[in-house]
């Protein structure tokens, strides 16, 4: 059974961690193409903008001023520098023309504003009828020329597409011949998209809830899973325990019922008052064992709302001492017992009975645990009647702490129980303080000993027990 749920737990716990690995690498996947259809679509998007009439007549009047100038340049009247300067210039003049049209047109084509665009001149030559070529611009070492749009670095951006233009222009050299020049113009068309992660997470926001509240779900799922196959695990084997427990307590008065009785019925023993007699004393003895321990089985797995109290008003000070010393004269003489007791003219409403028996069983269970000093002490607090039972015996782990109160739970080392009892003594007391409307806590520390604390309430009254 031990290895059965260690492997389902085993199983449980790898099958959440790959399937929470799964969710997590199907909402990574989910995040990308999210992300690459978005740069798609503001793609086309952008290319229904600037692919039109209006934006080719601006990009043709800023190359034209740019192509005029250029016959000034081969005479020598002006420099490269400012040549290229004509190209920005030209083209920084018609950009606020541009962006209000870019802006309508985002508008219209539902474009997200974070969405930025630029083109920028990438490549230009200028080839004379020789064919000798000039670089006014060289692509390969990421020279521009910014043209239209909102600047930024060319790194910053995704490339949309490039496009290349081609014109002869004729001029007068400086031989005042006639000449041709070959300009080719090559521009790129970029795109940068601000906020980018913000921007697809918002989209993605619900899917992401979704997808958490599934997890969520799954591993609330899980755990209460393996709590519910532990704690039926535990119950199944208390239950094994008590049965096999009581078996071993009923055997033995069995046994000496059946000796018994085979020795009544002996013909030797009908001839002999004194055998019959014990035998018949034998047959009471075991048959009220076998009562005690039924009624130990039937009156201590009671509920505190099952316990009828009969309730005494009784000075607490008194009543503790007349229990301790009743039970000093069961202990041995290797036992120290020690008290601590206020005296206090304080009455109390209590079952003392069942009071006697809750304090009795916590001072056994301290002589069966190996205690060899004992030590009730009591206290009247400004709201609580205070008993304390310290013991120096083997102390308690923190891992039974929790459950040493539980219905049939016995202390037990490697599976192997050592000390006797069926575990429904500290299960009863805390039924019984309850009753009081009290509660029972516990403090120990293993090898050094155990401390158990009930608290009653001063203020109690004989109505609210009989209205619970």
């Amino acid at each position: 059974m031990q290895i059965k749920s260690r492997a389902l737990i085993t199983g449980a716990i790898f099958t959440l961690i790959a399937l929470t690995t799964m969710q997590g690498y199907l909402i990574f996947n989910t995040y990308d193409l999210k992300k690459k259809s978005f740069a798609v679509e503001s793609r086309k998007k952008i290319g229904g903008i600037v692919k039109t009439s209006y934006v080719d007549s601006l990009s043709w009047n800023y190359r034209m001023d740019f192509v005029k100038k250029i016959p000034d340049y081969k005479s020598g009247n002006i420099t490269k520098e400012e040549l290229l300067l004509t190209l920005e210039n030209a083209a920084k003049a018609r950009n606020d023309q541009f962006l209000e049209y870019y802006k309508q047109g985002a508008g219209h084509f539902n474009l997200n504003e974070n969405v930025l665009f630029n083109k920028v001149a990438t490549t230009i030559q200028l080839i004379d009828k020789n064919g000798n070529v000039e670089n006014l611009i060289d692509e390969s070492k990421n020279e521009q020329v910014f043209l239209i749009g909102t600047n930024f670095p060319f790194y910053e951006g995704l490339l949309i597409n490039n496009w290349n233009w081609s014109f002869n222009e004729e001029f007068i050299n400086s031989n005042q011949e006639n000449d041709t020049i070959i300009i080719r113009y090559r521009a790129s068309l970029y795109m940068k998209i601000l906020n980018w992660d913000k921007i697809i997470l918002k989209q993605l926001l619900l899917l992401f809830f979704i997808a958490f509240l599934l997890l969520l779900f799954l591993i609330t799922l899980t755990t209460y899973s393996i709590r519910n196959l532990l704690k039926l695990k535990r119950v199944s084997e208390i239950k094994t325990d008590f049965i096999n427990n009581i078996t071993h307590e009923l055997k033995t008065p069995l046994a000496t019922l059946s000796i018994a009785t085979k020795t009544l019925t002996n013909k030797f023993a009908k001839d002999n008052k004194d055998i019959a007699e014990d035998s018949i004393n034998t047959i009471n003895r075991q048959n009220k064992r076998l009562q005690n321990l039924i009624d130990q089985v039937v009156d201590n797995s009671l509920g505190y709302n099952d316990i009828k109290l009969n309730l005494e008003e009784v000075n607490l000070s008194a009543f503790i001492n007349e229990v301790c010393d009743d039970f000093y004269l069961t202990i041995s003489n290797n036992i120290q017992f020690i008290r601590d007791i206020d005296n206090t003219e304080k009455q109390i409403l209590i079952d003392k009975f069942y009071f006697s028996t809750a304090i009795i069983n916590i001072l056994n269970n301290a002589i069966k645990f190996d205690g060899t000093i004992l030590k009730v002490k009591y206290t009247l607090s400004e709201n609580n009647h205070i008993i304390s039972i310290s013991d120096n015996g083997i102390g308690i782990s923190k891992k039974n702490k929790k459950l040493i109160f539980g219905k049939f739970y016995r202390v037990s080392e490697k599976n192997i129980h050592n000390y006797k009892g069926l575990g429904l003594g500290l299960y009863y007391c805390k039924q019984i303080i309850k009753a009081h409307y009290g509660t029972i806590d516990v403090e120990s520390k293993e090898k050094e000993g155990t401390t158990f604390y009930i608290k009653v309430p001063v203020n109690d009254r004989k109505e609210n027990f009989i209205s619970r």
